[in-house]
C-alpha cells in the first residue's frame, strides 16, 4: 500500500496544482472583467457562442455560497500545493498527518464529483461551455488518477478517516478544526450578506413592456433639436451596452433637450475588418436587421429587444422578436437583403470614426465633446449630461 508521498508525487502534485492555481487566477480575471470591469472587451475564450468564458461568468452558476468558483479552485490548488510540499514528518505537531496522498486522493474526488456536476449544468442549463473551467476539470481528474495509483480505493479512503479521526483526538487539533469552520462560516455568512462578488447592476432593472421616447429619425433616440448630443458606440451582444440601453431610454424619458445617436461597433469580423475573430459572432446579423426596422419606424423598439436577448441572436429568433413588435417580417427579411452592402458600409463608415476617436471597445460614449470609455452609473451620466447644458 502506498498512501505517503513519494518524490515523484510531489513533484507530480506541485506541477499540477501550480497549473490549478494559474488557471485560477487567469478564471478570477476573466470573472472581473465580465461582472465588474465595463471597459473590458471580450477575454481570449470568448470563441464563440457555445464557448464562452464570459457568458458563464455572468450565471448565477460561476458562484458557490456567493464565492466564485474560480476563487474556490484557487484555494483547494493552494491547499493541495501546501499538502504535497510540505514535511509533515519533520514536525511533531503534525505527527497523524500520515498519509498526505490519501488526502490529496480525497480531495481530488471531491473535485471530480464537483466537476462533472458543472459539467451537466453547461451543457444541459446554461449551453454554453468555458475553456478554462474544462482545464480546470482535466487537472482535477489528473489529481485522482495519480493520486490513486498503486493504492486501492479501501486503501486511500480508510487511510484518510483513520488519519482524521487521530487528529481531532488530540485537543489542540479539534479546537483548531473548531475555530476554522466557526470562522469559515462567519465568513460565507458575511459574503452573502454583502455580496462583494455579485455583479453590481448600476441602474435598476426595466420592463420589457414599459414605453419611453423613442425617435422615429434613423438610429436617433429623443429630441432631434436638442442642447445635448450622446453619441454611443455599442454591440448588441455586449452584457454592458444592455444595460447603456436601458439607461439611454430612462435619460430620453426623463430629460427634454437631450438626444441620442446610436452607432454601431460589433465584435464580428463578418461586418468589423478591424477584428480578428467574431467574439460576438451574431452582432452584424442584429446590426442588420436594427438598420432594416428603420424602415419600418422601429429601430429603437427592435434594438431594444435585441439588447435584452442578446444570449440568442441567431437570424431565427430576431425575426420572431421583429414579429413580437408588430414589425413586417416579410419586408425586413427583404430590406436586409437588398440593402446589406449598403448597411456594411454604414458600419465601416461608424468604425472608422470610432477609431479617429480612439474608441476601442463598448460601451464608449460621446457626450458633447468629451468621450468616456465603458458603462457608468446612471446618476453619473445624468452628471455628464447636465454638464453639457
Amino acid at each position: 500500500m502506498q498512501t505517503d508521498l513519494n518524490k515523484l508525487n510531489r513533484i507530480t502534485f506541485s506541477i499540477v496544482a501550480l497549473a490549478g492555481i494559474f488557471i485560477s487566477i487567469k478564471l478570477l480575471l476573466v470573472y472581473y472583467n465580465a461582472n465588474f470591469n465595463p471597459n473590458a472587451g471580450p477575454s481570449f475564450c470568448a470563441v464563440n457562442e457555445y464557448l464562452d468564458c464570459d457568458a458563464v461568468a455572468q450565471t448565477a452558476y460561476s458562484r458557490f455560497l456567493g464565492v466564485p468558483f474560480a476563487l474556490w479552485g484557487f484555494g483547494f490548488y493552494t491547499f493541495v500545493l501546501g499538502i504535497s510540499l510540505f514535511p509533515f514528518h519533520k514536525f511533531e505537531l503534525f505527527k497523524e498527518f500520515k498519509h498526505p496522498k490519501s488526502y490529496i486522493f480525497t480531495l481530488a474526488v471531491i473535485s471530480v464529483i464537483v466537476s462533472l456536476i458543472l459539467i451537466y449544468i453547461s451543457n444541459f442549463i446554461i449551453g454554453k461551455a468555458c475553456m478554462l473551467c474544462q482545464s480546470l476539470y482535466l487537472t482535477n481528474a489528473t489529481f485522482f488518477i495519480s493520486s490513486k495509483l498503486g493504492s486501492t480505493y479501501g486503501e486511500l479512503f480508510k487511510t484518510t478517516l483513520e488519519d482524521i479521526k487521530a487528529i481531532l483526538a488530540d485537543k489542540r487539533w479539534l479546537n483548531i478544526a473548531i475555530v476554522s469552520v466557526l470562522t469559515g462560516i462567519i465568513l460565507l455568512v458575511l459574503i452573502n450578506i454583502y455580496q462583494p462578488f455579485a455583479p453590481q447592476n448600476p441602474i435598476p432593472e426595466f420592463k420589457a413592456d414599459e414605453h419611453y421616447k423613442i425617435g422615429t429619425i434613423g438610429n436617433i433616440l429623443g429630441d432631434k433639436d436638442a442642447k445635448v448630443v450622446i453619441k454611443e458606440y455599442t454591440d448588441y451582444e455586449c452584457p454592458f451596452c444592455s444595460i447603456s440601453n436601458k439607461m439611454m431610454l430612462k435619460l430620453s424619458k426623463e430629460l427634454d433637450g437631450v438626444r441620442i445617436e446610436h452607432y454601431d461597433y460589433p465584435l464580428d469580423k463578418t461586418c468589423n475588418p478591424f477584428v480578428k475573430n467574431s467574439a460576438h459572432k451574431n452582432s452584424c446579423t442584429a446590426i442588420y436587421y436594427a438598420k432594416a426596422a428603420r424602415n419600418q419606424g422601429k429601430f429603437w423598439d427592435l434594438s431594444t429587444l435585441l439588447y435584452e436577448n442578446r444570449g440568442n441572436l441567431s437570424e431565427e429568433n430576431i425575426l420572431k422578436l421583429a414579429e413580437s413588435i408588430g414589425l413586417d417580417v416579410e419586408k425586413l427579411k427583404q430590406d436586409v437583403k437588398n440593402n446589406k452592402s449598403k448597411y456594411n458600409q454604414e458600419v465601416r463608415a461608424d468604425l472608422e470614426k470610432a477609431h479617429s476617436l480612439g474608441i476601442d471597445g463598448t460601451p464608449t460614449y460621446i457626450i458633447g465633446i468629451k468621450k468616456y470609455a465603458g458603462i457608468m452609473p446612471y446618476p453619473q451620466l445624468r452628471d455628464r449630461v447636465f454638464e453639457n447644458f
